[in-house]
């Protein structure tokens, strides 16, 4: 007689399967859903180091949340050098903040992104400008709130036209490079730390920011 204890315990390796077999129906719904060509499922096989369009987004709010963000406290602190030490005891904890939620909050629009990028190009960069703002609205008012709270409103202040612009101008190039849903690791490092540091650069600049 066969007692409850003696039963088998369930195979760890079968989840995974079940798990793998989700994903790849997932997967293969949302190549439906956009009509991916064969062509353009032959480039994307043919891709090395092949990211999602969620991985490469995610990627992208990661660094637009530090660099930028670094750069504007930089320049704060530049101007305020003796209050430096009391200053970086608020920074420090936004700009992980803005780190850590641009990169949350980047990846979960990006999930969306695929349908835009099979559009018109108009709808694509509406799409890119309406993402832009809701990033700033995410990530610089939850930066910002450990300044006292009211700290959210300035974050997003700070927040809005960087994305704005990061955005319009990262959509469409990902556009060009993406092949069926899917970009090289090696052309989004290029784009998205040319994007995050220009804008980070152009912040430092006296010539563009007076002091």
């Amino acid at each position: 007689m066969t007692r409850v204890g003696d039963a088998a315990a369930p195979d760890p390796n079968l989840y995974a399967r079940l798990a793998w077999l989700i994903a790849a129906d997932a997967e293969a719904e949302r190549r439906a859903r956009l009509r991916i060509s064969p062509r353009e499922e032959e480039e994307a096989l043919m891709i090395r180091n092949a990211l999602t369009t969620e991985r490469a987004f995610a990627r992208f709010g990661l660094l637009l949340g530090t660099l930028p963000p670094a750069a504007t406290f930089v320049r704060f602190l530049l101007n305020t050098p003796y209050e430096a030490p009391l200053y970086l005891v608020f920074m420090l904890p936004m700009l992980a903040i803005c780190a850590s939620f641009g990169c949350y909050m980047a990846k979960r629009l990006g999930r969306k992104f695929d349908e835009a990028e099979r559009g018109s190009w108009i709808k694509t960069m509406l799409v890119a400008l309406g993402y832009g703002f809701v990033w700033a609205a995410a990530t610089g008012t939850l930066g910002g709130t450990p300044v006292f709270i009211v700290g959210g409103i300035f974050g997003f202040a700070f927040a809005l036209p960087v994305a704005l612009v990061a955005f319009a101008l990262f959509a469409p190039l990902h556009r060009l490079l993406a092949r069926g849903g899917m970009i090289d690791a090696r052309q989004l490092a290029p784009l998205a730390w040319g994007i995050s540091a220009t804008i980070a650069a152009l912040i430092l600049s006296p010539n563009v920011m007076p002091y």
